[in-house]
């Protein structure tokens, strides 16, 4: 069985695939070259950052910016996906 995770959609959809197959287990993602993250999946992810002044003007900066560029609509603002290993 495996998850499959498709981010070129908002939020992301997960579906289980394979259910019966229990000989191998994987996570197969589906990419997109953007991904969309809610504004305010940020501020809670900061915890209690997001209450700090100089970190809400930040975010409040880097949103602006994103607005000037039409990277900001009603899923959230875009962010690039950077690949790792």
């Amino acid at each position: 069985m495996y998850l499959e995770i498709d981010l070129r959609s908002v939020p992301p959809a997960t579906a289980l695939r394979d259910p019966d197959d229990f000989a191998s287990f994987k996570v197969v993602v589906r990419e997109a070259e953007h991904a969309r993250v809610p504004v305010e999946a940020l501020e809670r992810l900061a915890g209690d950052r997001a209450e700090d002044p100089e970190w809400r003007r930040g975010l409040e900066k880097m949103l602006e910016y994103a607005e000037q560029h039409g990277w900001v609509d009603g899923d959230g603002v875009r962010a690039h996906i950077e690949r790792r290993r």
